[in-house]
């Protein structure tokens, strides 16, 4: 009896200590009012560089220098196939679905603008008229009345993890900076202590939505000047091109710093200020600025993705970005600190460009489409207003008259459907009824439906075949908004505090970020979130 009393003491022992042994591994995260509930991050910076493509971070690799880009990479971890679960891949729903966690169906922001099937007007993603300007600018009153700064998130239906952290802790400050109105507001949220952007004449302004008069620094930046002082000279790359920024001043005034990569430069001088100015990280609590980079954008737009200017943009930014990690660390330090950086949506190459490739590829005329389209309605069931808009790849029909004729809205939009089809241009069609009444497991469908708004959404969307762009672009230039990778496919880094280095190729989402942050935070994911945590950060 002896023996087996002191060999169960044993036993029991070394199971003990074993255990103590093992707990002492357990992240912080899982031991709530413990002291190692502390290490949670002092700051979180989110990156979005609007327009980043994939495979931009390897074209350029041996033009980066150590301590942007690749020290990212090399110190973080590089999510590889990271893409978005959704159509359209536009600006604000690539912001709102990073910052909710969840998609243009659940979040409501379904394209920059979009046509309000109640009202007849158009919807800008952050407009709110009920807001004015604030700016010190040399017309006071004028830009008070602008519409530069009518604008807040109002239209974006659920919390982003900014807003989950302030409603966790009301002292955590959140700050949202972009040359965008939308990169700045979404990403902040509903709660945030301020949100920046740049107006037509290159000033820094915000909404009444946040505040009453700008901060002294904001002030002073502005008094200075510093877009107009940066438009001076060229931009230029050595035997490959040069732009005059004297001229382009002239004809586009402070804003058009917009379009050269100094757009960036200053946007990051902003961020440097707000974070010495505000002493973000540097309380008891964590603090988050969100920074959006939109030349990128602006510059890929006008040259497309194999230009020499956006070579040079991202090489430019790779300093802009070095400059903002080593402060972080300066003035926070490394290890009390996050960053990722993503992006908002990625690019088309030029058609003209596949085409000399021999890429299938071409322009098409939205207006024919929707001419023909009525001509085909009136003929079938007789003279009317049909059509209210076509916008977005949305058709929008006249429900009022669909009505009045005693026809079958299902029926009208099957046949609207089964009749874009005859374009060479057009892939495949969806139906609002079938996108609500239906679930698809097929990808490409599926991200047609993640996008689909029941309440703003259309009756019929359009998804267009590869390398299809409207005749907008015809004369030069590309954009996006596909379901294709080139539009979808975007680099995820996280980077700082206790994030392992390393890689991963497993297929993520875009709205994976923000239960990932909410996770290591220990606050509650967006009210919408359908994303998941990204375990290889937050275990």
């Amino acid at each position: 009896m002896k023996r087996i009393l002191l060999l169960t003491l044993i036993i029991f022992t070394g199971f003990q200590s074993f255990a103590q042994k093992k707990s002492k591994g357990i992240s912080f995260s899982l031991q709530v009012g413990s002291e190692n509930e502390t290490e949670k991050p002092k700051l979180v910076v989110g990156i979005v560089v609007d327009q980043m493509r994939y495979d931009y971070m390897y074209r350029f690799w041996d033009d980066f220098e150590n301590d942007g880009f690749k020290k990212l990479i090399n110190e973080g971890h590089f999510f590889r196939n990271t893409q978005f679960g959704y159509v359209p891949t536009y600006t604000g729903p690539g912001h709102a679905s990073i910052y909710t966690g969840t998609t243009p169906a659940v979040h409501g922001i379904i394209a920059n603008d979009w046509y309000d099937k109640n009202s007849g007007d158009y919807i800008y993603c952050a407009g709110d008229g009920d807001m004015h300007t604030v700016c010190n600018c040399e017309q006071k009153n004028v830009d008070v009345q602008s519409a530069d700064g009518k604008m807040s998130p109002h239209h974006m239906l659920t919390t982003t993890f900014t807003d989950e952290l302030k409603l966790f802790n009301e002292e955590s400050k959140v700050f949202g900076i972009s040359l965008k109105d939308r990169g700045a507001i979404l990403p902040a949220g509903h709660t945030a202590n301020g949100a920046y952007w740049m107006n037509s004449d290159g000033k820094w302004i915000t909404s009444s939505f946040y505040m009453q008069d700008l901060p002294d620094y904001i002030q002073k930046i502005n008094d200075n000047n510093t877009a107009q002082n940066y438009l001076k000279g060229n931009w230029e790359v050595e035997g490959e091109f040069t732009h005059n920024l004297d001229s382009l001043l002239i004809q586009k005034g402070g804003s058009a710093i917009k379009k050269t990569p100094f757009g960036n430069t200053i946007l990051n001088d902003l961020a440097l200020e707000i974070l010495k100015k505000e002493k973000l990280g540097q309380g008891k609590n964590t603090d988050i600025l969100t920074v959006s980079f939109s030349s990128t954008d602006y510059i890929g737009h006008q040259y497309g993705p194999h230009a020499s200017e956006i070579k040079d943009t991202y090489i430019r930014l790779d300093k802009d970005i070095a400059k903002l990690l080593k402060t972080i660390n300066s003035k926070v330090g490394f290890e009390n600190a996050i960053v990722f950086i993503t992006a908002d949506h990625g690019v088309v190459s030029e058609p003209h460009e596949l085409l000399e490739r021999n890429i299938p590829a071409g322009y098409f005329d939205g207006s024919i489409m929707k001419t023909e389209l009525l001509t085909h309605l009136n003929t079938k069931y007789g003279e009317g207003d049909w059509i209210k808009n076509y916008s977005n790849n949305h058709l929008f029909l006249n429900h009022d008259l669909i009505e009045e004729k005693n026809i079958s809205l299902e029926e009208i939009q099957r046949n609207c459907a089964q009749f874009f089809l005859k374009y060479e241009w057009v892939k495949n069609t969806y139906t609002a009824t079938q996108l609500h009444e239906n679930e698809y497991s097929n990808s490409f469908h599926s991200l047609v439906q993640r996008g689909f708004n029941q309440k703003r959404s259309g009756d019929v969307i359009v998804s267009l075949q590869t390398g299809w762009l409207s005749s907008y672009w015809s004369s030069g230039g590309t954009t996006h908004g596909s379901s294709y990778s080139y539009d979808t496919h975007v680099p995820l880094i996280f980077w700082g505090g206790n994030i392992p280095q390393g890689k991963t190729d497993r297929k993520v989402n875009i709205r994976d970020i923000a239960p990932t942050i909410s996770t290591i935070l220990g606050t509650a994911y967006p009210n919408g979130c359908t994303g998941n945590p990204l375990t290889e950060v937050t275990e």
